[in-house]
């Protein structure tokens, strides 16, 4: 992981892995399941960055490609110019933490 996004990230996926309604997985259900949840809170993320854009902003990013570095220093940078948004998308992504761990389902997007 390079950036404190993908850590969070991580380490919500582990925080999940270790509740008490994955521990009975094996190491492979593990790997999988890790893999959902990390598309999950990436998911949300992307819904919730959206949803914050201007029209302006929006129009700027609609044909990124996200996997490539200049879209995401492009993200960062919108990211950063929207009031308060690291706080309400960490909020947001540990409430899905903790309903994760309550229930031992992935809500559907």
């Amino acid at each position: 992981m390079d950036n404190i996004f993908d850590s969070f990230i991580e380490n919500l996926v582990k925080e999940c892995l270790q509740g008490a309604k994955f521990s009975y997985l094996l190491p492979r259900e593990k790997n999988q399941l890790a893999k959902k949840l990390r598309d999950h809170f990436y998911d949300i993320t992307i819904k919730l960055f959206l949803d914050q854009l201007s029209e302006q902003q929006f129009n700027e990013v609609k044909d990124l490609d996200f996997k490539e570095p200049t879209a995401q220093q492009k993200v960062a940078e919108i990211s950063a110019s929207i009031p308060g948004f690291a706080f309400v998308l960490e909020d947001k992504l540990k409430q899905e933490m903790d309903l994760i761990l309550q229930t031992g389902q992935i809500a559907p997007d």
